[in-house]
């Protein structure tokens, strides 16, 4: 068990490397029943807010105010502020079991989060549908079980009253269940049509010496570009170089700051008097990166290329590997313990018996020697 525990342990640190996280999220936050906030969250970073004072922030996005993007990002406001608006009525106003003596805050979460993987696809992980009472946890929203739940005493009339309205329970499933990751994916979608008129990814081309004599590996790594479908294509002067040439592709691989990364490598001689060059989209344009003819020992890209950034996500499964050499080690020391114990035991001399002076028995009736002292 300890062994299956520990290979999923590790094939789960290996899963986590290659996919990136994604949350779209409102929290809110009022006071008493009159003063009221809602912050939205894209991937962790506040992008929008509104509140009672009725002034709302301008969405930090351009896609947000503009073209399609406007429609979605009104849709999403506006589920939150009915969401928030219901749930403010009844806690705070038409329930008059709370304390509301002094500062009366109510708080809440109201989103979804997922795992994108370039080879696995999409994967929602979590929901939020809570709230909670001048920082405790009041209730929340069991998804698999379709039920509001109290986490305090005071919050188990307005479950009861929630759980009996159908209406309120598919309602709020079906926002964090569909509408807030297809808002989310979308939301994503502008995201990287946005980045890509603006950011610029980072190319290198170089090569390292191979195993094989007489070669070298070419290597054009491509990142910072959005996780989408992007073509690069390495050119051998000319002639665009293909699988069926030997070129071999890692396919495009997150780094874990919302950008991906896309290395094709390929045999070439030592002694080539080719060009060699990588061509990589940028916005509507194309651009050319020629290699430069130069050979390291070891492959360390350069051309201003930070390479800590992008390959510190090789760390965790060496990290994990160690971690799980820790568990086999402590698992067979438990299952051996007692066995060590008893050994160690054993091997002690009997007490009063100083060390060296070991019990030596000679031939002849009781003839006993004991620290060089006969005994008769």
């Amino acid at each position: 068990m300890f062994r299956i525990y520990s290979i999923l342990l590790f094939s789960d640190i290996v899963w986590r490397t290659v996919s990136v996280s994604h949350s779209l999220l409102g929290t809110y936050t009022a006071v008493n029943s009159d003063e009221f906030t809602c912050v939205l969250w894209l991937d962790g970073e506040a992008v929008d807010s509104y509140s009672s004072n009725g002034t709302d922030s301008v969405p930090r996005r351009n896609w947000m105010r503009e073209r399609r993007g406007r429609s979605l990002w009104k849709s999403v406001k506006r589920r939150n502020m009915e969401h928030w608006n219901r749930g403010r009525t009844d806690i705070l106003k038409n329930y008059t079991g709370l304390n509301m003596s002094g500062a009366a805050v109510l708080q809440g979460r109201l989103g979804c989060e997922i795992e994108r993987n370039p080879d696995s696809g999409v994967s929602r992980t979590r929901t939020f549908a809570q709230y909670g009472w001048n920082g405790e946890d009041f209730l929340s929203f069991n998804l698999s079980r379709l039920q509001w739940e109290a986490s305090a005493g005071s919050a188990v009339p307005i479950t009861r009253k929630w759980n009996r309205d159908q209406d309120i329970t598919m309602e709020t499933k079906n926002y964090i269940d569909y509408i807030c990751v297809h808002h989310l994916l979308r939301s994503l979608s502008f995201e990287a049509e946005e980045s890509q008129e603006t950011a610029e990814p980072t190319t290198a081309v170089f090569a390292k010496r191979s195993l094989n004599p007489g070669k070298v590996i070419l290597t054009c790594l491509v990142s910072g570009f959005h996780c989408r479908d992007t073509t690069v294509e390495v050119y051998q002067d000319d002639d665009i170089i293909t699988e069926e040439d030997g070129l071999l592709s890692s396919g495009i691989r997150p780094n874990g700051d919302g950008t991906c990364q896309l290395r094709k490598s390929l045999d070439i001689s030592n002694s080539t008097e080719a060009s060699y060059s990588c061509e990589v989209p940028f916005g509507s344009l194309k651009r050319l990166v020629k290699w430069d003819g130069k050979i390291w020992d070891r492959a360390a890209p350069r051309q201003g290329y930070n390479t800590r950034r992008h390959y510190w996500w090789l760390i965790i499964p060496l990290f994990g590997f160690f971690i799980l050499i820790l568990g086999v080690i402590y698992r067979w020391y438990t299952a051996h313990r007692e066995r060590l114990i008893d050994a160690s035991e054993n091997s002690q001399p009997e007490a009063g018996v100083p060390a060296g002076d070991a019990l030596r028995v000679e031939p002849g009736p009781r003839r006993v020697a004991l620290g060089g002292r006969l005994r008769g």
